[in-house]
C-alpha cells in the first residue's frame, strides 16, 4: 500500500534494436539524479549469448497480465510469462526500485478459466471450484517487446531520508525517465496515483503526498488497534517515520476532506 507510479509500453522491434534501445534507456537514467542505476540484465537470451549481465534469479522478470473476456462475458486476467527480457533498475533511497525493461512474449498461451460456483438464479457465490479445460489465448505480442511495472515512491518522503525533497527526487526522476523513453519513440502509458503525470504541478503533487501519508498512517494505526497485542508484528514503512503519530491524528481530517470532495464531484456530475 502506498502512492505508486504504474507504467507500461509496447513497441514492434527485433532483438538487436531491443538491445540498443535498453542501452539507450540506461544512458538516459544515469544522467538523472537517481541514487543508483543498476547494470543491464538479460534473462533467457536467444542462443544463450548476451552482451549484458546474465539474469538467473528464480523470480522471472517481464511477465504481463492481459485482459480476457470469458464465454460468460466476465473479464479476467491472463498471466503471460516473458520469453526473453532485458532490464535494469533505478532507485532513490526509500522508494522501491523501479524496473525498466523490454520483454518478448509468446503469441499464444494456454489459459485455464477459474470455475466459480453459481446459484440457481445465475449469480455467483464467489466460491472457486477449480479450473476448467485449457483454452488458447492470443496475446497479440508477436514481433513486439513490451513492459509493465510499477514503483512505490511515497516512502522516499520519510523525514529520516530527506523528507519531501527526497520524495520529489524519486518521483520526478522516474517521471522524467518515462518522458524521455516516450520521446525516444516508445509510446508510454503512465498511471500515477497523484496524477502528477498529467497535471505536472509540483505543489499539487506535494499536497497529494501529504494526504497519502496521513491516510495510510491512519489506516495502519487503525489496523494496529484492531490487532491489539499482535500489533507489534505489523510491519509498515509509514511506522518508521518519526512523525507517525502526528500523521495518524491528521488522517481523520484528511479522510473527511476526501469524502467531501467526492460528494461534490458526484453532485456536479448528476
Amino acid at each position: 500500500m502506498g502512492l505508486t507510479v504504474y507504467y507500461d509500453w509496447k513497441t514492434k522491434i527485433d532483438l538487436p534494436i531491443a538491445r540498443r534501445l535498453i542501452a539507450k534507456f540506461r544512458a538516459m537514467a544515469v544522467k538523472l539524479p537517481f541514487d543508483d542505476v543498476s547494470e543491464i540484465y538479460e534473462q533467457d537470451p536467444p542462443q544463450g549469448k548476451s552482451p549484458f549481465v546474465p539474469y538467473d534469479h528464480p523470480f522471472r522478470q517481464g511477465g504481463l497480465y492481459l485482459s480476457r473476456t470469458r464465454a460468460d462475458g466476465e473479464r479476467e486476467m491472463v498471466d503471460v510469462p516473458a520469453l526473453h527480457a532485458l532490464f535494469f533498475y533505478v532507485n532513490v533511497e526509500g522508494a522501491e526500485s523501479a524496473p525498466i525493461g523490454l520483454a518478448s512474449h509468446p503469441p499464444v498461451v494456454l489459459h485455464r478459466e477459474d470455475v466459480i460456483e453459481r446459484h440457481k438464479d445465475g449469480s455467483e457465490s464467489g466460491r472457486q471450484l477449480g479450473q476448467g479445460d485449457p483454452v488458447e489465448f492470443p496475446t497479440r505480442r508477436r514481433g513486439y517487446y513490451s513492459w509493465h511495472s510499477f514503483c512505490k515512491t511515497q516512502y522516499a518522503g520519510n523525514p529520516k531520508l530527506g523528507g519531501e525533497a527526497n520524495f520529489l527526487k524519486a518521483h520526478l526522476s522516474l517521471i522524467e525517465l518515462l518522458d524521455q523513453i516516450q520521446a525516444a519513440g516508445v509510446k508510454v502509458r503512465i498511471r500515477d496515483d497523484t496524477r502528477y503525470a498529467k497535471h505536472r504541478d509540483v505543489d499539487r503533487l506535494l499536497r497529494s503526498l501529504r494526504e497519502w501519508d496521513a491516510v495510510i498512517a491512519k489506516f495502519v494505526g487503525n489496523l494496529g488497534d484492531a490487532l491489539g497485542d499482535q500489533s507489534g508484528s505489523l510491519s509498515a514503512p509509514i511506522k518508521d517515520r518519526p512523525d507517525f503519530e502526528h500523521l495518524e491524528a491528521k488522517g481523520i481530517g484528511v479522510l473527511r476532506k476526501i469524502a467531501a470532495r467526492q460528494r461534490r464531484r458526484k453532485k456536479d456530475s448528476s
